[in-house]
């Protein structure tokens, strides 16, 4: 009897176990789509014209084919020699758990979606880069 509750409680556990890698290896295929898809917009952004940065790819959603989600990028323009470029991408894991600050995944900063009040959308894949006005 004793035996039977112990064989029960592994095969739970071997069972609970091979659920959450299954969760793992899901939010690292995610997370690998959303890190190419802000590597191919950051390059689309620094093979554009310097001066048509800001009026092409400030505050523009993308999405990628294959993952539930959607990117946007900023330009900082604050300085015209030097722009900050800011690739964001959101996605939700087949659970329903958002992974960024998009909940709705409309790649558009909405009421109550940026928690930390710094005026864009943040999520685990960002990349940011510099670019000079040659």
């Amino acid at each position: 009897m004793i035996a039977a509750v112990v064989m029960i409680l592994a095969f739970v556990g071997i069972m609970l176990t091979y659920i959450r890698c299954l969760e793992l290896n899901e939010m690292s295929r995610n997370k690998s789509l959303a890190t190419r898809a802000a590597k191919s917009r950051m390059e689309q952004i620094n093979n554009s014209d310097y001066t048509q940065l800001t009026a092409n790819f400030h505050a523009v959603p993308f999405f990628e084919a294959g993952i539930n989600g959607a990117g946007v990028s900023y330009i900082d323009a604050t300085d015209p020699e030097l722009v900050q470029i800011t690739v964001t991408f959101c996605w939700a894991q087949r659970s329903g758990l958002v992974i960024g600050e998009d909940s709705d995944l409309d790649g558009v900063l909405d009421a109550g979606e940026d928690t930390n009040g710094n005026g864009m959308l943040d999520s685990s894949v960002q990349l940011v880069t510099f670019r000079y006005d040659e």
